[in-house]
């Protein structure tokens, strides 16, 4: 029999990306960010062990140690942005229902 067309394995990857490209989607590519920064930050430290253009190495480490630090604040502060929303949406409807009186029922 015939392998199956790339047609079937289009729709997931369209997805993927479709969800990529929504607002706030970015946030799914944190950890295959992390993961190439690290490991840019162990290549360049090899590097500079092997004594190959040791200035630039550290130079370019810490520019990889400034960029996992400004990914880990971004998260931390995307977190604090997506459970303050939740509270609020909860908290804003038991402030709603609060300030009501209760229905008459005769």
């Amino acid at each position: 029999s015939y392998p199956a067309p790339l047609l079937f394995t289009i729709p997931a990857t369209m997805t993927f990306i479709q969800d990529l490209l929504k607002p706030g989607g970015g946030i799914a590519l944190i950890p295959f960010i992390r993961g190439t920064i690290a490991t840019l930050l162990v290549l360049v430290i090899l590097m500079g062990i092997a004594d190959i253009a040791r200035i630039h190495m550290v130079v370019l480490a810490s520019l990889s140690i400034g960029l996992l630090m400004s990914i880990s604040w971004f998260e931390k502060a995307w977190n604090d942005v997506q459970s303050s929303r939740g509270e609020s949406s909860s908290s804003s409807a038991a402030v709603n229902t609060a300030g009501k009186e209760p229905e008459k029922t005769d």
